[in-house]
C-alpha cells in the first residue's frame, strides 16, 4: 500500500532572521535572539552579501521569508498476515477451538520539504541559497536547506489461543454451558521518529516534522472463562473472565456478568457490569520525548520583576514559542474501568421492535500527559522563583539567553514531563434503537426501517486536584481527541427496499452542535466572550477578544447503498457517499483549525461532507 501527501509550503518562524553584510565558505550560522549577526565573515574573508539589498551600504536586512517547496509525506507499507485456526469435538460432548494468527507490517516514510533551522541560518551566513530568486536553487542546496527525511518502522504481532467447551449439566432452562480457554501474545513496535528530541540543540531539528516514535515489546498471558446460565426460560446469566499478564509488569483480572429477563413474549430486560482495564499503549509506555510547540508571551503586569531585569525589551515583552515535552513511561499502570448497563427491548407485534438502553462507565488511573492547569502553574513557577519549578514530574529548560542581558533569568523554553496516572472520568448516557419490517404490496417487496440514537448526558473529568471539567456538548476534550469535541447527540436514520435480488438503502446520519468552549483550556459554555483566547485550539478568536462563533453547527449526511445478488456467491454492489452532496459545516475550532494547514471544519465528524460525494462500484464473491 502506498499513500501520498502534498501540502502546502511550511513557515519557519525565526524570529528576527537578520541577513548579515558579508558572506564566506567559513561562514557560522547563529541563533540567538537574533540570528545570524555574527557570523565570523568580513571584508578580509568573505564577499558582500548578495540576498542583502543594503549590504554594500554596510547595513543590515531583517529576513521574511516562506520555503517554496512543497511539503511532501511518501509512505510504503508492506503487511503481512496469517491465520490457522482447528475445531472440533470429542468424547463425551467436548468442543474445541485451537488458532494461531500473525501479523508484521514495515513502514517507509519519507518526508521532504521541511527545512531545519541551523541549516537556515548556516546558509545565510555562507551565502549558499539565493533568496531573492529561490527558483535558481540547484537541488544540493534545497537538500541542505530541507534534506528529505526517510524512517524505518516495522511491527509484529503473533498469538496461540486454545479453548474447549462442554455441556456439563441441565437446568430448568436449558444446559449449563462452559468454556474455559487460554492465550499467549507477543507484541513489539519500533516507529522510529523522524525528527528526535534534542533540547541541547532543538534548532537541529525540522520545523514541521512529526516527531512521534517508540520501541517496545511484550509477552501476555490470558486464561479465560465464560459460564451460561440459563436458570429458567425467562432467566439467562452469563459470567465470564479473564487474568491478563503482561511481562512489562501489569496484570489484570476483569470480570463480566450479564443478565436477560423474559417475563413475558413482548418484553425482554437486559443488563450487564464489567470491570476492564487498559495497558499503556507503547508510546504512553516507551515512547520517546515528543516535543509541540505553542505562541507564548509573558504578562509583564503579572511578572513586572522578569521583565525589568531585561528593561521591557522586546526579547522579554514580544511573543515566543514554548515548547512542551512529553515522554513514555515505562511505570504507568493500565487504566481501571467499571462499567454497566441496562435496558428494555419491547416488540408489541412481530416485526416491530423497541430498545432503549442506559450506560455508565467509570475509568479510574486515566493515563494522561500534563494538563492545562499543570502547565500554567509550572510557567507561573518559572516566572516568580527565578526559574525554580517544584512540580513534582514537572522539569524545565530555559529558552536562549538575552544578549542584551545574558546574566538575566532566560525565557521559559520548555516544560518537559512523561504520561502519568492522574486523572478519573465518568460518562454515561442513553442509546435507543426503533426497527420495523413490512411487506409491502407489489409482488414481494420488503420495507426495512431502522432509526438508531445516542444521548452523551455526562462526560466528566476529575483532575487529581479534585477539580471537575464537564465537556459533554462541549469542543472538549482537547488533550485527548485534539479538540474534535463531545456531541450531545448521534443519531442514524436507514430505510432498505429490496425486491428479489436487488435491496437499496439511504441512511441519514446527525451529529449535533457543539459549544466551542474548550473546557480543559479554561473555557466556559456558560461565558462566550470569557472563553476568548482561553488556550490551545482558540481559532474561534482570532486576535481579538470578538467572537467569531459560540457554537458549531449541526452535522448532516446521507448515504445511498444499491447491490444486487447474481448468484450466491456473487455480489453487485454500489455505495454513494454523501449522496446529496452536503458540504462540511464552517468549524474554524475544531481539530486546532487555527493552523494554517487545517481546513476549518471538524475532521472527526465532517470528514466525508469534506470529501464531497463520492461513488464506490464492486462485485463481492465468495470461492
Amino acid at each position: 500500500m502506498r499513500y501520498n501527501q502534498t501540502t502546502v509550503p511550511s513557515q519557519v518562524t525565526l524570529n528576527p532572521v537578520v541577513l548579515p553584510i558579508y558572506v564566506c565558505a567559513a561562514g557560522v550560522g547563529t541563533i540567538t535572539n537574533s540570528v545570524n549577526i555574527s557570523t565570523g565573515c568580513n571584508a578580509s574573508n568573505g564577499t558582500l552579501n548578495p540576498n542583502n539589498p543594503f549590504a554594500a551600504a554596510g547595513q543590515y536586512a531583517r529576513l521574511l521569508w516562506r520555503y517554496d517547496g512543497a511539503r511532501t509525506a511518501d509512505t510504503d507499507a508492506d503487511a503481512m498476515r496469517g491465520a490457522l485456526g482447528l475445531k472440533g469435538d470429542f468424547g463425551d460432548g467436548w468442543g474445541y477451538n485451537a488458532d494461531v494468527t500473525y501479523s508484521k507490517t514495515k513502514v517507509e516514510l519519507v518526508q521532504a520539504g521541511n527545512p531545519i533551522p541551523q541549516n537556515i541560518a548556516t546558509a545565510i551566513a555562507q551565502g549558499t541559497y539565493d533568496f531573492v530568486n529561490p527558483g535558481s536553487n540547484s537541488e544540493a542546496a534545497r537538500q541542505f536547506l530541507a534534506p528529505d527525511s526517510v524512517t524505518n518502522s516495522h511491527s509484529n504481532l503473533w498469538q496461540a489461543q486454545a479453548m474447549l467447551r462442554k455441556n456439563l449439566f441441565d437446568l430448568p432452562g436449558g444446559p449449563l454451558e462452559a468454556v474455559l480457554g487460554a492465550s499467549y501474545r507477543h507484541e513489539a513496535l519500533l516507529w522510529e521518529s523522524a525528527n528526535p528530541d534534542n533540547p541541547t540543540a532543538p534548532y537541529t531539528r525540522y520545523y514541521g516534522v512529526n516527531s512521534v516514535g517508540a520501541q517496545g515489546s511484550r509477552n501476555v498471558k490470558s486464561p479465560f472463562f465464560e459460564i451460561g446460565l440459563p436458570f429458567l426460560k425467562q432467566v439467562e446469566v452469563d459470567l465470564s473472565g479473564r487474568y491478563d499478564k503482561y511481562s512489562s509488569g501489569q496484570e489484570h483480572f476483569s470480570p463480566k456478568a450479564g443478565f436477560k429477563f423474559k417475563p413475558v413474549e413482548q418484553l425482554l430486560v437486559r443488563g450487564t457490569f464489567t470491570k476492564g482495564f487498559r495497558i499503556p499503549s507503547f508510546n504512553e509506555a516507551f515512547g520517546l520525548p515528543v516535543t509541540g510547540f505553542s505562541g507564548a508571551q509573558v504578562t509583564c503586569a503579572t511578572y513586572t520583576a522578569f521583565c525589568g531585569a531585561h528593561a521591557n525589551n522586546s526579547y522579554a515583552t514580544g511573543p515566543y514559542t514554548l515548547g512542551e515535552t512529553t515522554a513514555g513511561n515505562p511505570a504507568l499502570d493500565p487504566e481501571k474501568s467499571t462499567s454497566y448497563t441496562f435496558g428494555l427491548v419491547f416488540e408489541p407485534i412481530e416485526n416491530l421492535s423497541f430498545t432503549v438502553d442506559y450506560w455508565n462507565i467509570e475509568v479510574k488511573d486515566l493515563i494522561a500527559k500534563l494538563s492545562s492547569q499543570e502547565r500554567a502553574d509550572a510557567i507561573d513557577q518559572y516566572y516568580r522563583n527565578n526559574g525554580v519549578v517544584n512540580i513534582p514530574g514537572i522539569t524545565v529548560t530555559p529558552a536562549l539567553a538575552d544578549t542584551s542581558f545574558p546574566n538575566a533569568l532566560p525565557l521559559l523554553g520548555y516544560v518537559s514531563s512523561s504520561f502519568s496516572n492522574s486523572d478519573k472520568e465518568k460518562a454515561s448516557g442513553i442509546d435507543v434503537g426503533i426497527a420495523h419490517t413490512m411487506d409491502l404490496p407489489w409482488g414481494g417487496t420488503k420495507w426495512r426501517t431502522d432509526v438508531e440514537a445516542s444521548y452523551l448526558s455526562k462526560y466528566d473529568i476529575t483532575r487529581k486536584t479534585g477539580a471537575v471539567e464537564k465537556y459533554a456538548g462541549t469542543l472538549s476534550p482537547c488533550d485527548y481527541t485534539s479538540c474534535s469535541g463531545s456531541p450531545r447527540w448521534r443519531a442514524n436514520f436507514s430505510n432498505t427496499f429490496s425486491w428479489e435480488k436487488l435491496s437499496v438503502t439511504g441512511t441519514l446520519y446527525f451529529t449535533s452542535r457543539v459549544n466551542l468552549a474548550e473546557v480543559d483550556y479554561g473555557g466556559d459554555p456558560s461565558d462566550c466572550a470569557a472563553s476568548a483566547n482561553g488556550g490551545a485550539g482558540s481559532p474561534t478568536y482570532y486576535q481579538t477578544t470578538i467572537p467569531v462563533m459560540c457554537r458549531s453547527q449541526n452535522i448532516w449526511n446521507f448515504d445511498l447503498n444499491a447491490q444486487y445478488k447474481i448468484d450466491d456467491k456473487t455480489t453487485l454492489y454500489m455505495d454513494m457517499l454523501n449522496a446529496l452532496n452536503i458540504s462540511a459545516p464552517f468549524d474554524p475550532a475544531a481539530a486546532y483549525s487555527n493552523a494554517y494547514y487545517y481546513p476549518n471544519y471538524n475532521t472527526a465528524f465532517a470528514t466525508q461532507n469534506a470529501i464531497g460525494r463520492f461513488i464506490r462500484i464492486g462485485v463481492r464473491t465468495n470461492f
